[in-house]
């Protein structure tokens, strides 16, 4: 696997993302949070939990955010 730098323009930084919050990122593409939460834990399982996956995934967001690498958009 190689490395994932994200740039973010409005604030203007650099961000090394590990394989979990690379693959947080990809899958953040405007499905619905069970969306989401299946197509994480297809891919991590078998090597985490359904509980620690779920924090993982949670957590992950949540910087995510923060760093204004993705944003949270309301359903139309």
């Amino acid at each position: 696997m190689g490395i994932c730098i994200v740039f973010t323009p409005e604030n203007p930084r650099l961000y090394t993302l590990n394989s979990s919050a690379w693959l947080i990122m990809e899958l953040c593409d405007g499905r619905s949070w069970r969306s989401l939460e299946r197509s994480y834990f297809a891919t991590i399982e078998p090597s985490r939990s359904r509980e620690v996956a779920r924090l993982e995934l949670r957590r992950g967001i949540e910087d995510l955010i923060q760093q204004g690498v993705i944003e949270l958009v309301e359903p139309a």
